[in-house]
């Protein structure tokens, strides 16, 4: 082995194949796993090494390691080494990559493809919600790809602010100006504040923009907190009607769960 491929080896185990991502928290990269279990095996190992942001990633290992779900990223294995202070995360390999970059890259999804990406990403959102469990931070960047024969398998990832329901410790609020629903700026969170935050996906797949989309960042934190939505026109009535209950102002007018979307959906033919 020369000394380039060396470099590119982390922990002795994990080939780095290329970079998928870097954010607040640390990088993202595709591996070749070198040995072990998942001896040859593509996967996504994250390294942590941000002090501040290290609490949150403890929080989705150990929220992971509990939940398995096929509309759910699974973690595969974690390791924390206190010397360096890195947190190293092996996590199933989304090929496709986050539903923000494929929205991007491939325009304005039809109507039944978004619907069908809404229904995967409920399914995660309602095994969830059934187990007591608020996700508090869905939007397209924390919803991946992964190709299985010629579809497209949507998961839900990204769980270091994941809350328990009932939980009173909302000190300030996290997440995207956009996605966040309008009572967790007033430290209230429900479980369908996650129905709010997926309206807002379900928008941005069909417009390529959130609901509260302007110019001015501080016009548009004003209307996410307020709840002023602008729905784009050009939509079915169909859609148009689910999207008035998920982006309700009110959270008792919205659906309560993720299992309540669901119903909804098949009821109305829309999955």
């Amino acid at each position: 082995m020369d000394s380039t491929e060396e470099k590119n080896i982390i922990l002795g185990t994990y080939q780095i194949l290329s970079l998928l991502g870097r954010g607040t928290f640390g990088e993202v990269y595709k591996v070749r796993v070198l040995r072990g279990r998942y001896r040859g095996k593509m996967m996504a190992l994250k390294v942590a090494r941000n002090a501040e942001v290290l609490p949150y990633l403890w929080r989705e290992v150990q929220t992971l390691l509990l939940f398995n779900h096929p509309h759910i990223i699974s973690l595969q294995s974690y390791l924390y080494k206190k010397d360096r202070g890195e947190l190293y995360v092996l996590y199933e390999l989304m090929d496709v990559g986050d539903l923000k970059d494929y929205v991007v890259s491939n325009g304005k999804l039809s109507e039944e493809n978004a619907l069908k990406v809404l229904l995967h990403v409920a399914k995660g959102l309602e095994f969830l919600h059934s187990r007591g469990y608020i996700h508090g931070d869905v939007k397209p960047e924390n919803i991946f790809g992964k190709r299985v024969l010629r579809d497209v398998v949507w998961k839900l990832g990204d769980f270091g602010l994941v809350r328990i329901r009932g939980s009173e410790s909302i000190i300030d609020v996290k997440g995207t100006a956009g996605y966040i629903a309008p009572e967790v700026f007033r430290g209230e969170i429900h479980r369908s504040s996650d129905i709010f935050s997926l309206g807002c996906v379900l928008h941005f797949m069909l417009t390529g923009r959130d609901p509260f989309e302007c110019e001015d960042r501080k016009e548009k934190l004003k209307r996410n907190k307020e709840g002023a939505c602008t729905i784009e026109d050009g939509l079915s009535e169909r859609i148009k009607t689910l999207l008035h209950i998920m982006l309700s102002k009110d959270p008792t007018k919205r659906f309560r769960t993720a299992k309540e979307l669901i119903e909804y959906m098949i009821r109305e033919r829309l999955a």
